[in-house]
């Protein structure tokens, strides 16, 4: 099969529009307290909604998304789900004050994540050659990390202070955006060696070759941990650190260090995968290397020693997913690729919805100056699970 230098065009228009899928997802949370508070007159509860919906969402839209994805291939798949994020983030527009309608939309938005997310392996085993496919899976993901902090970093800087005419101009920014993702992607997002698979399997097919292949069931558990602890990092690290010490600030900018290092690990290590064709000393030492530095993270009360042991975490843990998804492309038919990712995804969701709340559960168990001790520790066991479980994978 030759392979065209339009690749490359339709991955980075897929990339828009998997990192507006992250703004969209996260675009409130920055400005949860006290803004979103004062413009609403609701509770800090009420608002996490507006993002914790989106991973219920997910869950169940995801095996659908990828059947879709395995029958109709990645271009109508990606359209789908950019114009439902874009449709609805418009909306939000109409919702004005109103608390409940302004849900409505951003979880109507969330059923579009899905349909976005479950095409990647799709798109870069049909349009790249093997020896690019770690790297174009490792851009894809890395395009999520951007929208994640594109999310943390300008809508604080749209919405500095509690101001509804500024709230309102930041969703019509962030709807525009979203609308341009999924334009550029319907002209740009179609290689000339797009040829679209038709499934002949369905998702009981899929999930049989679970229970058939122990490599899958190894990856499934691998991203229910990943992503899940990953995830519950995020959302509990600065609440961690303050009560060391550290600045609320510097509590913030550690966090993004986690990002930013898993947005250039994910450039550099797939990268190296492919070169090297190798996969299983990327995933010992992924998660061998993010134990070491949860271990720091736990309990170092030095903002440098959490500044490099944050960017070291990201950086080496988050290129696992990239490759762990193209090596499972490789040990499936390509006709159920698309479902058998959706299933990985759920996994990885279900982690991040049953690993937030027992993080959270955990605090105040440690001593008062680090509360959440016991927090960070149960996800370095889940982290050491999962190193073991890397032994027993079989590829290269």
């Amino acid at each position: 099969m030759g392979y065209s230098v339009n690749r490359w065009l339709v991955l980075l228009s897929y990339m828009f529009v998997a990192s507006i899928s992250q703004l969209i997802w996260l675009n409130f949370a920055p400005i949860t307290t006290p803004i979103m508070v004062d413009i609403f007159h609701t509770s800090e509860e009420n608002l996490g909604w507006l993002s914790a919906s989106w991973p219920l969402i997910f869950i169940l839209l995801s095996i659908p998304a990828g059947i879709v994805a395995d029958k109709k291939g990645y271009r109508f798949t990606v359209l789908i789900g950019s114009f439902i994020i874009a449709f609805f983030a418009l909306l939000r527009l109409a919702a004005d004050s109103n608390f409940m309608f302004l849900l409505l939309c951003q979880s109507l938005a969330g059923v579009g994540q899905p349909f976005v997310y479950v095409v990647i392996s799709i798109l870069v085993v049909q349009l790249f050659p093997e020896n690019e496919r770690a790297l174009a899976t490792g851009l894809a993901i890395l395009a999520q990390l951007v929208g994640l902090a594109s999310a943390l970093i300008f809508t604080p800087l749209l919405v500095p202070y509690t101001d509804f005419l500024a709230y309102r101009n930041m969703l019509l920014i962030y709807g525009l955006i979203a609308l341009l993702s999924f334009v550029c992607f319907f002209l740009f997002g179609k290689g000339e060696n797009n040829k679209e698979i038709v499934a002949s399997h369905r998702a009981l097919d899929a999930m049989k070759e679970f229970f058939r292949n122990s490599e899958l069931g190894i990856l499934l558990v691998l991203f229910f941990i990943g992503i899940g602890f990953f995830t519950g990092l995020l959302t509990w690290l600065e609440s961690a650190l303050v009560p060391r010490g550290i600045s609320v600030i510097d509590s913030g900018l550690i966090a993004s260090l986690i990002l930013i290092g898993g947005i250039l690990g994910s450039f550099v290590i797939p990268y190296a995968s492919g070169k090297l064709r190798k996969r299983k000393v990327f995933f010992l030492s992924s998660f061998s290397i993010s134990a070491l530095m949860l271990l720091v993270i736990t309990f170092s009360y030095d903002i440098y020693e959490l500044a490099l042991a944050s960017f070291l975490l990201g950086f080496f843990l988050v290129p696992s997913l990239p490759i762990a998804l193209d090596y499972s492309s490789e040990i499936v038919e390509k006709s159920i690729t698309g479902t058998v990712q959706s299933i990985l995804w759920l996994g990885g969701q279900a982690g991040a919805v049953v690993i937030i709340p027992v993080m959270g559960s955990l605090e105040n168990m440690g001593m008062v100056s680090n509360p959440f001790m016991f927090s960070l520790l149960f996800i370095f066991f889940l982290d050491i699970i999962a190193l073991i479980l890397c032994l027993f994978i079989k590829t290269r």
